[in-house]
């Protein structure tokens, strides 16, 4: 049995992943940013699946949730998956300032002091897994949400020299890399940007709702996340990177050609 800390379990991804650990017979910590969203969590595995109200975007709260976390584990962390993360819709130059900064605060910083706080705590038991959840946009930039991209990339650089630093700490450091998943991510995480530029209209002008229909259309269950992430840990496999979805792979392709391209000028 495995004791997990999943960040942002309400729905999506998080959500998938959590119930399947909880349906393996593990024990899972979930964060919740609304109260009664706890005992719903709480209620699909009564005794194992525990949820604890804090939002990552206030990074000072963090170390005391992760302290709780290991109490409600009873004393043990194994594996932690960095999951919460919001979006913006519009054009770079349609986004504000604050806007891009809430993102970041959540997608990079708010991951970031999860990992500082758990850190310690794996040292101190021996070692442990940390999952960061990334995303396609993580390897290449799309068009009217050029800002999630932006965080994305960093969570990607942040993940990559990280997993470097703790090599020798026995600590496994991952990237899963999903494409578009249906989900309410686009409905409920996702925000429009402050203001419409006529100029941008034919990229942004649909707003998030006609994001939403692609993803609707296209995407995969959350499930399908997660039965890929436990499909590679059942084997004994951490590699830095899981890249998930035909679609992901195909743009994935297209940005190591680019590359290689390049390099061979």
């Amino acid at each position: 049995m495995s004791n997990w800390f999943v960040t942002g379990v309400s729905s999506g991804i998080g959500r998938a992943i959590a119930a399947k650990a909880l349906q393996r017979g593990d024990q899972v910590v979930g964060t919740l940013r609304r109260a009664d969203e706890v005992a719903a969590f709480e209620a699909l595995a009564p005794g194992r699946a525990h949820g604890v109200l804090i939002d990552v975007d206030r990074v000072q709260d963090v170390p005391g949730a992760v302290e709780k976390t290991i109490r409600l584990l009873g004393g043990k962390v194994d594996i932690v998956v960095n999951n919460a993360g919001r979006s913006v819709y519009g054009a770079i130059e349609e986004v504000s300032i604050e806007e891009a900064q809430s993102i970041f605060q959540t997608n990079v910083f708010g991951v970031m002091a999860v990992t500082q706080a758990v850190l310690p705590h794996f040292r101190s038991v021996g070692g442990g897994t940390l999952i960061n959840v990334s995303s396609g946009c993580g390897i290449y930039a799309l068009a009217g949400i050029g800002i999630y991209c932006a965080s994305k990339f960093a969570l990607e650089g942040m993940t990559e020299a990280l997993a470097q630093e703790v090599a020798g700490q026995n600590i496994k450091v991952m990237l899963i890399e999903p494409g578009a998943i249906k989900s309410n991510f686009i409905s409920q995480a996702t925000k429009n940007g402050a203001r419409k530029l006529e100029v941008y209209s034919g990229i942004t002008g649909g707003g998030k709702e006609a994001l939403g229909v692609f993803y609707d259309a296209a995407g995969l269950p959350p499930e399908s996340v997660a039965d890929d992430l436990f499909e590679v840990l059942d084997k004994g496999e951490a590699p830095l990177r899981v890249l998930m979805g035909s679609d992901n792979r195909a743009m994935a392709r297209a940005k190591i050609e680019q590359l290689t391209a390049v390099a061979a000028e």
